[in-house]
């Protein structure tokens, strides 16, 4: 028994032909796919790594401002020990001005929270994600502890009155400055690694500017409040 193929109508030569023409065009349909995916997902990082940058520049600006703080805030955490001192010595405590609190600026991590969730940070290279991660895990770091700062000089402004404050007052006000002084000796250390090693590249005039209100505010904290 013979078993006979179809012949192609114009011979195989001429079927080869179209074969190869329709592999071409497939293949060349996938390489102009992968080059349009390519250059998308160029643009996409190019688009994620600048909005990155923005937003480690603003978390930047908020360790510039503590940094910035940081003698007054020796000054005024030594001015309340001097306090604790003369209150326990039976001395009067002579107070011209509020305790007051240093100015906290939070920088904002919702770039970095909403890029997490997307494909974008996959395209960087590993040293980049890593210098990402690493910078953005200290910022968060600055603000969980700026907050925890806030909270116990809120619990010192009574110290504006010491005047009116009862025997059970002090022992919590201690508290509050303990927790002020060690969380102030955290911040040195956070503010310092992140302005000397984790700048992602931004120009330090990115963290310069401040707005007028938020000086007038420093400049009253770094006012002497304790009479001597």
């Amino acid at each position: 028994m013979h078993v006979h193929l179809p012949k192609p109508l114009h011979g195989w030569r001429e079927f080869a032909g179209e074969v190869g023409i329709i592999v071409l065009g497939v293949l060349i349909a996938l390489g102009a796919e992968q080059v349009i995916e390519a250059v998308h997902w160029r643009r996409e990082t190019e688009a994620t790594r600048q909005a990155l940058g923005k937003e480690a520049a603003d978390n930047l600006s908020g360790a510039a401002t503590r940094r910035r703080q940081q003698p007054c805030v020796d000054q005024r955490l030594s001015e309340i020990a001097a306090i604790f001192t003369d209150h326990a010595a039976g001395k009067p405590i002579q107070i011209r001005g509020a305790i007051g609190r240093p100015i906290s600026y939070f920088g904002s991590t919702d770039a970095w929270n909403v890029e997490m969730a997307s494909q974008a940070l996959s395209h960087m290279s590993l040293d980049e994600k890593l210098a990402l991660s690493t910078a953005f895990a200290n910022y968060q770091n600055l603000n969980d502890v700026l907050r925890l700062e806030q909270d116990a000089w809120l619990r010192l402004d009574v110290l504006d009155a010491p005047d009116q404050l009862e025997a059970g007052d002090w022992p919590p006000l201690r508290q509050a400055y303990a927790q002020a002084k060690s969380l102030n000796a955290r911040l040195q250390i956070i503010t310092g690694d992140m302005l000397s090693n984790l700048t992602l590249g931004q120009s330090p005039r990115q963290i310069e500017d401040q707005p007028a209100a938020a000086d007038a505010a420093i400049k009253r904290f770094c006012e002497p409040v304790l009479t001597r």
